[in-house]
């Protein structure tokens, strides 16, 4: 936001919110490289912990930046947004609104798109999981998905030359999606060790909803307008 009388907001901090939640989200990717933190167990399974009670907070303001980022490039962003923008715009509304209530939800889960977690959780029947948790795990993953498409062929239809990273990022968000959903299928039975740790497949995906988060923020072309922009003001 920048002031000249008043308070507004400005398409740069739809920008600035994208890239700072990516960063945000790659948190749980770099877990494993804190003391203590393995492939198979860290403090991301365990919300006891100092560090995980440290990323359930860093979970909900990260989803609340991507739903401020999403609503400031639906209102602040690309005027000719057309039909595939429009629809990223909203895929990343409904990741972080779906990732910002399983924030709030109980369990040993504390990141929103661990669906394998979530589901093995659940089948094991402790930590106060519920059947939610894993349908918001799979909304998560699939709205993240398809914000990621929707902007690589939006960049394409715009014949922007940034279009072949954003499908790049698209392709491997795909296959991690599918193969973190996979895994969570194989352990929705339960195996008598409750709440899967987050384990390299699913950093994994966490890196690329990063780079995706990332991707919306620097890309100029769904933010760059035309003609004369007057703000948004917000009241104090």
């Amino acid at each position: 936001m920048s002031y000249s009388g008043h308070w507004h907001w400005d398409y740069r901090d739809g920008r600035v919110a994208a890239v700072a939640a990516a960063i945000v989200y790659s948190l749980w990717a770099l877990e494993v490289m804190l003391p203590g933190g393995s492939l198979g167990q860290g403090a991301s399974a365990d919300p006891e912990s100092g560090f995980g009670r440290f990323l359930d907070s860093a979970h909900r303001a990260g989803s609340i930046l991507v739903v401020l980022a999403a609503a400031l490039g639906l209102t602040l962003g690309a005027r000719r947004t057309g039909f595939w923008l429009t629809a990223s715009w909203w895929s990343m509304a409904v990741f972080g609104a779906a990732s910002f209530v399983a924030s709030l939800l109980p369990g040993r889960c504390v990141v929103s798109t661990d669906v394998a977690c979530a589901s093995e959780a659940l089948a094991e029947g402790v930590g106060g999981a519920t059947a939610a948790q894993p349908v918001l795990a799979t909304v998560t993953i699939v709205a993240a998905l398809a914000g990621a498409v929707t902007l690589a062929v939006d960049r394409r239809r715009a014949a922007d030359p940034a279009w072949v990273w954003a499908a790049a990022v698209a392709a491997l968000q795909a296959l991690a999606a599918v193969a973190v959903l996979v895994l969570a299928v194989r352990v929705s039975g339960g195996d008598g060790d409750p709440g899967v740790a987050l384990g390299l497949l699913e950093r994994a995906h966490l890196v690329t909803v990063a780079l995706w988060l990332l991707t919306a923020g620097i890309l100029s072309g769904p933010w760059k307008r035309s003609g004369v922009r007057r703000p948004t003001p917000v009241s104090r």
